[in-house]
Protein backbone atom coordinates (compact mmCIF):
# COMPACT_ATOMS: atom_id res chain seq x y z
CA UNK A 1 0.00 0.00 0.00
CA UNK A 2 2.83 2.38 0.85
CA UNK A 3 4.60 1.69 -2.42
CA UNK A 4 1.39 2.36 -4.36
CA UNK A 5 1.04 5.81 -2.79
CA UNK A 6 4.74 6.50 -3.34
CA UNK A 7 4.48 5.66 -7.04
CA UNK A 8 1.28 7.73 -7.41
CA UNK A 9 2.88 10.77 -5.80
CA UNK A 10 6.04 10.45 -7.87
CA UNK A 11 3.99 10.13 -11.04
CA UNK A 12 1.81 13.12 -10.16
CA UNK A 13 4.82 15.30 -9.42
CA UNK A 14 6.63 14.10 -12.55
CA UNK A 15 3.63 14.98 -14.72
CA UNK A 16 3.32 18.36 -13.04
CA UNK A 17 6.99 19.20 -13.56
CA UNK A 18 6.91 17.92 -17.12
CA UNK A 19 3.96 20.16 -17.96
CA UNK A 20 5.32 23.20 -16.13
CA UNK A 21 9.10 22.98 -15.58
CA UNK A 22 9.21 26.53 -14.24
CA UNK A 23 7.50 25.27 -11.06
CA UNK A 24 10.84 23.79 -10.06
CA UNK A 25 12.05 27.30 -9.19
CA UNK A 26 8.77 28.57 -7.69
CA UNK A 27 6.87 28.03 -4.46
CA UNK A 28 4.96 24.85 -5.35
CA UNK A 29 2.03 24.30 -3.00
CA UNK A 30 1.00 21.00 -4.57
CA UNK A 31 4.42 19.47 -4.02
CA UNK A 32 4.54 20.64 -0.41
CA UNK A 33 1.03 19.41 0.30
CA UNK A 34 1.42 16.00 -1.32
CA UNK A 35 4.82 15.13 0.11
CA UNK A 36 4.16 16.36 3.65
CA UNK A 37 0.70 14.82 3.67
CA UNK A 38 2.13 11.50 2.54
CA UNK A 39 4.81 11.57 5.26
CA UNK A 40 2.15 12.32 7.89
CA UNK A 41 0.08 9.43 6.52
CA UNK A 42 3.09 7.07 6.70
CA UNK A 43 3.86 8.13 10.27
CA UNK A 44 0.24 7.56 11.32
CA UNK A 45 0.26 4.09 9.75
CA UNK A 46 3.52 3.31 11.56
CA UNK A 47 2.05 4.45 14.90
CA UNK A 48 -1.10 2.37 14.43
CA UNK A 49 0.93 -0.72 13.55
CA UNK A 50 3.16 -0.17 16.59
CA UNK A 51 0.18 0.16 18.91
CA UNK A 52 -1.29 -3.06 17.53
CA UNK A 53 1.94 -4.95 18.19
CA UNK A 54 2.34 -3.31 21.61
CA UNK A 55 5.93 -2.35 20.81
CA UNK A 56 6.24 1.41 21.20
CA UNK A 57 9.43 1.70 19.14
CA UNK A 58 10.20 5.15 17.76
CA UNK A 59 7.14 6.59 19.47
CA UNK A 60 8.68 9.99 20.26
CA UNK A 61 10.21 10.31 16.81
CA UNK A 62 6.92 9.52 15.06
CA UNK A 63 4.88 11.86 17.23
CA UNK A 64 7.40 14.64 16.74
CA UNK A 65 7.36 14.10 12.99
CA UNK A 66 3.57 14.26 12.87
CA UNK A 67 3.40 17.40 15.02
CA UNK A 68 6.13 19.20 13.09
CA UNK A 69 4.90 18.25 9.63
CA UNK A 70 1.27 19.07 10.43
CA UNK A 71 2.19 22.53 11.71
CA UNK A 72 4.66 23.10 8.89
CA UNK A 73 2.13 21.94 6.30
CA UNK A 74 -0.50 24.33 7.59
CA UNK A 75 1.97 27.22 7.55
CA UNK A 76 3.31 26.44 4.07
CA UNK A 77 -0.14 25.88 2.58
CA UNK A 78 -1.17 29.30 3.78
CA UNK A 79 1.16 30.44 1.01
CA UNK A 80 3.78 33.11 0.92
CA UNK A 81 1.75 35.34 3.16
CA UNK A 82 3.51 37.48 5.66
CA UNK A 83 0.92 36.90 8.34
CA UNK A 84 1.67 38.64 11.59
CA UNK A 85 -0.25 37.81 14.74
CA UNK A 86 1.02 40.49 17.12
CA UNK A 87 2.84 43.63 16.09
CA UNK A 88 3.05 45.50 19.37
CA UNK A 89 5.28 45.25 21.46
CA UNK A 90 7.07 42.62 19.34
CA UNK A 91 6.68 40.97 15.98
CA UNK A 92 5.25 37.43 16.07
CA UNK A 93 4.51 35.71 12.80
CA UNK A 94 3.68 32.19 11.68
CA UNK A 95 7.30 31.33 10.91
CA UNK A 96 8.13 31.67 14.61
CA UNK A 97 5.75 28.78 15.29
CA UNK A 98 7.42 26.72 12.57
CA UNK A 99 10.78 27.22 14.31
CA UNK A 100 9.23 26.40 17.68
CA UNK A 101 7.74 23.14 16.42
CA UNK A 102 11.06 22.28 14.76
CA UNK A 103 12.84 22.67 18.09
CA UNK A 104 10.18 20.45 19.71
CA UNK A 105 10.77 17.88 16.95
CA UNK A 106 14.53 17.94 17.57
CA UNK A 107 13.95 17.48 21.31
CA UNK A 108 11.76 14.44 20.67
CA UNK A 109 14.44 12.97 18.38
CA UNK A 110 16.98 13.46 21.18
CA UNK A 111 14.63 11.80 23.67
CA UNK A 112 14.17 8.83 21.33
CA UNK A 113 17.93 8.57 20.88
CA UNK A 114 18.44 8.50 24.65
CA UNK A 115 15.86 5.72 25.02
CA UNK A 116 17.39 3.63 22.23
CA UNK A 117 20.88 4.19 23.60
CA UNK A 118 19.75 3.17 27.10
CA UNK A 119 18.24 -0.03 25.66
CA UNK A 120 21.45 -0.90 23.82
CA UNK A 121 23.60 -0.23 26.90
CA UNK A 122 21.19 -2.23 29.04
CA UNK A 123 21.42 -5.18 26.64
CA UNK A 124 25.18 -4.84 26.46
CA UNK A 125 25.30 -4.53 22.70
CA UNK A 126 27.04 -1.17 22.79
CA UNK A 127 29.70 -2.34 25.23
CA UNK A 128 30.48 -5.46 23.23
CA UNK A 129 30.84 -3.36 20.08
CA UNK A 130 33.31 -1.09 21.89
CA UNK A 131 35.29 -4.08 23.22
CA UNK A 132 35.37 -5.68 19.76
CA UNK A 133 36.70 -2.46 18.29
CA UNK A 134 39.37 -2.19 20.98
CA UNK A 135 40.49 -5.77 20.33
CA UNK A 136 41.09 -4.93 16.68
CA UNK A 137 43.43 -2.06 17.63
Amino acid sequence: MILVFLVLVLMALSVQYYNAPDLYWKFNLLEIGITSGLLIFYALIFLIQNFKSRKPDYLYFCNGLIIYLASSLSIFLSGNTDSVIFEEPFLLDFWFFNSLFYILYQFLIFKEWKILRYKSVKNGTELTAVFDYLKKI
